[in-house]
């Protein structure tokens, strides 16, 4: 990500990926002395594991791959009728949520390019249990209702390592960051090392 003159962000979802786990690293010291960290840390997890499954699933015909049925089918008709109609108008973007992406990137041949013979490795019992922290986690701090509130968050370095395990497979995979060079690819890694390998409450 680069910003010129104070008045542009340039990202794209590779990006967006590599700047979200930065976040969740730099979250890490925070939470040991602000409790209201928690909230950045499961945002930026939940943004980290999204936009590689998100990499990892769209196809050439962007966003093709990542977004609902409906959606899908939606742009393919959109490219068919710009063929004939340059004014045709583009459809808006439906992202699956991230229980669905998760269902999908596990199925075999789930990359954009179907390069990948077996999926990635997600359990019945793990995808249980990052719905639970999509729908009552994730969905609360978004949508912050004027309430009191308690949540245990003893459960989410859990899930620290296992968006770190779900990203380096994408990673491994190859598709998902296929534009980006050695030395970005490297750094990505590193980080994903790093999130596995830290004691969150230590």
């Amino acid at each position: 990500m680069t910003v010129e003159q104070d008045l542009w962000i340039h990202s794209d979802e590779t990006e967006d990926v590599a700047g979200s786990l930065r976040h969740v690293l730099r979250c890490i010291d925070y939470v040991k002395s602000d409790s209201q960290a928690w909230k950045w840390f499961a945002l930026a997890l939940h943004s980290a594991l999204q936009g590689a499954c998100v990499c990892h699933l769209t196809t050439s015909l962007a966003p093709v791959g990542a977004v609902t049925k409906r959606n899908a089918a939606e742009w393919i008709s959109f490219v068919e009728m710009r063929r004939t109609n340059p004014a045709a108008e583009m459809p808006r973007t439906e992202l699956m949520s991230l229980p669905d992406l998760l269902k999908a990137v596990r199925k075999p041949y789930s990359a954009g390019d179907r390069s990948n013979s077996a999926g990635i490795a997600i359990s019945d019992r793990e995808l249980t249990w990052i719905r639970r922290f999509h729908d009552e986690v994730r969905n609360q701090f978004v949508h912050f209702e004027p309430m009191g509130w308690a949540i245990e968050v003893s459960g989410i370095p859990d899930i620290g390592k296992f968006v770190s395990r779900i990203i380096g497979e994408i990673l491994e995979a190859g598709y998902g960051f296929r534009h980006r060079d050695l030395a970005w690819r490297d750094a990505l890694a590193a980080d994903v090392s790093r999130l596995s390998s830290l004691g969150l409450l230590g």
